[in-house]
């Protein structure tokens, strides 16, 4: 018996797993605004969210990502980082002096590291939303390494 094509292709579950993470982000209208809601924080002390630290923390790992997969002339590798930098908020990476040899050979290595970095941030992430889009930011860079 022949098989045929897969029912879903690989980009088409892509972008359906993007329209799902983008649509559990949506507000309904009816919840209550952050600043309208009491934050239960002591005086003197700090109403900062801790996921900014950790997407701090990710935005440096992309960036230097993106800037490797530049260099060694990889577009698609460096287009994927740009636009995780996008939805995170991030600036975009200054231009990097490396050269194209010894970027290629970085580049399996840093796709290693970014991937357990966005692995570990997405546990270690106390938002729901913020860990579903770094864990479907692992995601792609581990269908990469494939």
């Amino acid at each position: 018996m022949p098989t045929g094509p897969p029912l879903v292709a690989r980009r088409s579950a892509l972008l359906l797993s993007a329209v799902v993470l983008a649509a559990a982000g949506c507000d309904d209208g009816n919840s209550p605004s952050p600043a309208d809601t009491p934050t239960g924080t002591l005086p003197g002390t700090s109403t900062v969210d801790p996921d900014i630290a950790l997407v701090d923390a990710v935005l440096v790992d992309l960036g230097r990502a993106e800037q490797v997969a530049t260099a060694a002339g990889l577009a698609e590798l460096a287009a994927l980082h740009r636009a995780h930098i996008e939805v995170l908020e991030g600036d975009p990476p200054a231009a990097s002096a490396q050269g194209r040899r010894a970027a290629r050979a970085a580049v399996r290595r840093e796709e290693e590291r970014l991937h357990r970095q966005l692995v570990a941030a997405a546990v270690a992430a106390e938002s729901g939303a913020l860990a579903r889009l770094l864990a479907s930011m692992s995601a792609a860079v581990s269908q990469r390494l494939a």
